[in-house]
């Protein structure tokens, strides 16, 4: 395997494991979908921005640190996606 072979792996696995982390669909549904439709939007929106400072709190000292800040930004994007298309008063 070439070196760069190698690095696109290690990239796929690394993007797989923050955009679509194979765990969080068992029974055939996002646990992230399934937690927003089960929460109210103050709920939800405080959930998202917590676990985006879980993130931004453990780099670097749990998993590999850039894993942790893409999660931490997919997280913040998600909560920016959820205020903007719910209109939600975020306080």
């Amino acid at each position: 395997m070439t070196m760069l072979r190698k690095i696109l792996s290690k990239y796929k696995k690394i993007k797989d494991m923050i955009n679509n982390p194979p765990h969080y669909t068992r029974g055939g549904i996002e646990a992230i979908d399934y937690m927003e439709a089960k929460s109210t939007p103050e709920e939800f929106t405080g959930h998202l921005r917590l676990t985006a400072l879980k993130y931004l709190s453990r780099t670097g000292y749990k998993d590999d640190a850039l894993q942790d800040l893409k999660k931490a930004q997919w997280y913040v994007n998600k909560l920016v996606t959820y205020v903007e298309k719910q209109n939600v008063k975020y306080k």
